[in-house]
């Protein structure tokens, strides 16, 4: 009898054990979400003196680089000057349209703009994305931000790397896949398909001709 209770006394507590086992579940300080692609609109603008060959020439590589759709020139010029006029202002729109256009810009659009008592600049702008870390990340506290270790509770570990690596993706719209199949693909294939569902082997095959060396040379 004393064996039986000790026996029922044991399955209780081990009964009243179980719930504290039970699964539990708390949220995760590593970061798991994917970078992101940014929509922006890039825009720079310089004085038309300062326009060289290695100006374009970098603004082209970031059009390659970050750049969705036509390039945007405005040559803004004052009309009453002197020594720049409105011919000077279309010539140097064409030239530097000219100049993109070579460095593989193939959609450049350009207009000059009269504006009193303004120097000549040319302003740049185009449609373009930027990948950047996910949604909520942050650097880690005390790397920048002026954050201090007591921060590291809010922080999710892997944003910075995240963020790192966001910098280093060379064209962030492929983030967003591309579609690389030729619409007339399907069609083919059903051609051909076809094609050989309507002949026999050795029609579809044809007779194959061999040649040697002395065929070649006569």
């Amino acid at each position: 009898m004393m064996m039986k209770n000790s026996a029922l006394f044991a399955l209780i507590v081990a009964t009243s054990i179980l719930p504290a086992c039970g699964r539990q579940s708390t949220p995760s300080m590593m970061n798991t979400s994917l970078p992101r692609v940014v929509n922006e609109t890039a825009l720079t603008q310089a004085p038309v003196e300062n326009v060289t060959s290695g100006y374009l020439s970098a603004i082209a590589a970031n059009h390659e680089r970050y750049g969705q759709g036509p390039l945007q020139l405005t040559l803004v010029y004052d009309p009453a000057s002197k020594t720049y006029g409105t011919k000077k202002a279309f010539d140097d729109l064409e030239r530097f349209k000219s100049s993109l256009q070579k460095m593989g810009i193939r959609d450049v659009k350009g207009e000059a703009l009269k504006a009193n008592d303004m120097q000549p600049t040319l302003m740049v702008s185009y449609d373009s994305v930027k990948a950047q870390a996910p949604d909520g990340c942050r650097s880690m506290p005390g790397i920048e931000n002026g954050l201090t270790t007591p921060e590291i509770g809010n922080y999710r570990f892997g944003c910075s790397t995240d963020m790192l690596l966001a910098k280093q993706i060379y064209d962030p719209s492929d983030l967003r896949g591309k579609d690389t199949s030729d619409p007339i693909d399907g069609r083919r294939a059903a051609n051909n398909s076809e094609y050989y569902s309507d002949v026999s082997d050795e029609e579809a095959e044809g007779e194959l001709r061999t040649f040697s060396r002395d065929d070649i040379q006569q």
